[in-house]
């Protein structure tokens, strides 16, 4: 009778595993796009100020164009099909390939976590699901993210954790791994989340590893011990959203 017994709880097991769905990383992504309506800046001008930018995110026939505008000096750099211009006021700068890279960085990157999680469809992106996982109590899906080498750009080997909310699907953390300027780890904590029209819109509490130790994957676990350590604060302001005339027919 004990080994009939055995038998029919594998039986159970075995159906019970059989029967837990399988998430795909897509799901989430999807589900954190129409919770956040970030769609709506394929069809909108997204404009908002970052510390002495003013940045401006436009839809074009050929993908979007990212723009920073200093507040300081007639300066205008402008981000479009993977390659930055320099302008002042209206003529064109001539620069070193190092100095429009390193331009072409910051400008991506402010534009990049702004974008987010609309970003995340992107033809370079390979997500993977990594579980779920608890922080503060809370569940939440995890997802890596890597990206393809021939549409990833310069940065194609950085990798990238997201924290979504199990319930409502909000992305309430962000981690990853860079190689430029030494390499090193990043957490970033949404704060100050507010709705623009019709858009989710939030700021970041930007922190690093105390040690070196750490690993990409954990810093969620580290966070919520407290073994990080806050950088700085990654706040947008006047945030302001603009009907676009784009017509490509």
């Amino acid at each position: 009778m004990k080994y009939l017994i055995g038998f029919i709880l594998l039986s159970m097991l075995g159906c019970q595993k059989s029967e837990q769905k399988t998430i795909e990383p897509s799901e989430v992504i999807e589900k954190a796009i129409e919770f956040s309506g970030k769609s709506k800046l394929n069809e909108n001008v997204l404009r908002f100020k970052f510390r002495d930018y003013s940045y401006k995110a436009m839809p074009t026939c050929e993908g979007l164009q990212f723009e920073r505008l200093s507040t300081t000096s007639p300066t205008r750099d402008v981000v479009k099909n993977g390659e930055l211009t320099r302008f002042y006021q209206d003529s064109i700068v001539k620069l070193a390939d190092t100095t429009a890279f390193s331009y072409y960085e910051s400008v991506n990157s402010v534009h990049y976590f702004t974008q987010l999680p609309l970003r995340l469809k992107d033809a370079a992106v390979r997500p993977s699901y990594l579980g779920e996982e608890e922080i503060n109590a809370k569940a939440y899906h995890k997802l890596k993210v890597k990206f393809t080498e021939n549409d990833g750009g310069e940065d194609f080997e950085d990798a990238y954790i997201y924290w979504f909310d199990t319930s409502d699907f909000s992305m309430d953390f962000i981690a990853y791994s860079f190689l430029v300027n030494g390499g090193g780890l990043r957490f970033r904590k949404a704060i100050n989340q507010r709705t623009v029209d019709g858009v989710v819109f939030q700021d970041y509490e930007n922190y690093t590893p105390k040690g070196t130790s750490q690993k990409l994957e954990d810093l969620g676990q580290f966070w919520e011990k407290g073994d990080l350590e806050l950088l700085s604060k990654i706040e947008n302001e006047n945030v302001i959203l603009e009907p676009s005339a784009l017509n490509c027919n």
